[in-house]
């Protein structure tokens, strides 16, 4: 009981770290106006893979069954005002045990993103991570590479707790980018092999390319479950931390994933106490599809974030206007 209240209490220091600076972020909305968005995803360049022989690994479930913990990330555009944009992060763990699951979730948090905040909001979490990053995002990438460093915050805390188990992320091990420092990649990864048996992280979707298609269309001449080794180019810009790439076919009946794995002994050991572990549904990890579902933020969440922010801010939220709709409903609906 000790040592989960002391885990506990080192989260919620976390937590009131970064809302020190995230609620300073949205006191300059009292009486403002804000536009209401509905988002946009962005999209990343494709990552060419090397030519070289693919490596197929059999696997077999070890019949070891281990803690299988599961971190996932949600961020949502809330609105547009004169000041900048408001966004929220809400983190989801799900942990899987002999004696069944349990799962928390870190927020929603509400932040700000200006010209003014940006800095503070970066260095702030730089801060919790430990690493010197000088660079801070530019504006129109700043939303999703805060929300991403503050799941690292999150990743990092549970990397250390894992009591012997397996770390499951939703992503990749790729460093390099602002939302993913060397360093700090670097550390979650060998902490995850010291305190438990390392890390994978599931993609659903990836941007690996061979031949112009996409590298979850390799297969194995074997049946499932199995993994294919796919190597990145030696010139590429990023590269996994202390790990390797795999397209994982781990069921019979669709679908294949990318999944990176960083080991303590060997990454079909940690695949094959996973299949032991945790269940796979359409070759996905449950509890990675469970931390998804508790992280996501729905239409609903957003809409009881505006109402929070209006009683706590006086914000006002209009509707953005919609162009296609006011030259052409008219016309298509008489």
């Amino acid at each position: 009981m000790n040592n989960q209240q002391s885990q506990l209490q080192e989260l919620a220091e976390i937590i009131q770290a970064f809302t020190a600076v995230s609620d300073s972020t949205v006191t300059a909305l009292v009486n403002q106006q804000a536009v209401s968005t509905s988002g946009s995803e962005t999209t990343s360049q494709p990552i060419m893979l090397s030519e070289e022989l693919h490596e197929v690994f059999p696997l077999h479930p070890s019949g070891r069954r281990l803690p299988v913990f599961a971190c996932d990330m949600s961020t949502v555009h809330v609105a547009d005002t004169l000041h900048g944009s408001i966004w929220a992060v809400r983190c989801s763990v799900v942990v899987r045990t002999f004696n069944g699951l349990s799962a928390a979730t870190v927020g929603p948090l509400i932040y700000m993103v200006s010209p003014m905040t940006v800095e503070d909001l970066a260095s702030v979490l730089h801060n919790l991570l430990g690493c010197d990053a000088k660079i801070y995002p530019n504006m129109p990438t700043a939303p999703k590479i805060i929300s991403n460093l503050f799941e690292k915050v999150i990743q990092l805390h549970l990397a250390s707790r894992l009591g012997g188990g397996i770390l499951l992320l939703d992503g990749s091990l790729i460093s390099g980018p602002l939302d993913s420092p060397p360093e700090v990649v670097e550390r979650i990864v060998n902490i995850a092999k010291e305190s438990g048996q390392g890390v994978a992280a599931f993609s659903k979707t990836t941007t690996l390319t061979l031949y112009g298609r996409s590298a979850c269309s390799i297969v194995g001449r074997c049946k499932p479950p199995y993994v294919v080794r796919v190597p990145l180019e030696p010139s590429g810009p990023w590269r996994v931390r202390d790990g390797s790439v795999y397209i994982a076919h781990l069921s019979g009946q669709l679908y294949p994933f990318r999944v990176d794995v960083a080991a303590k002994t060997s990454d079909t050991s940690l695949l094959n106490d996973l299949l032991s572990s945790d269940t796979m549904v359409y070759g996905y990890p449950e509890t990675l599809i469970l931390a998804h579902h508790l992280a996501k933020l729905s239409r609903l969440d957003v809409l009881s974030i505006r109402s929070a922010l209006g009683h706590a801010t006086g914000l006002k939220f209009v509707d953005a206007p919609d162009i296609r709709s006011s030259l052409f409903t008219p016309v298509s609906t008489g």
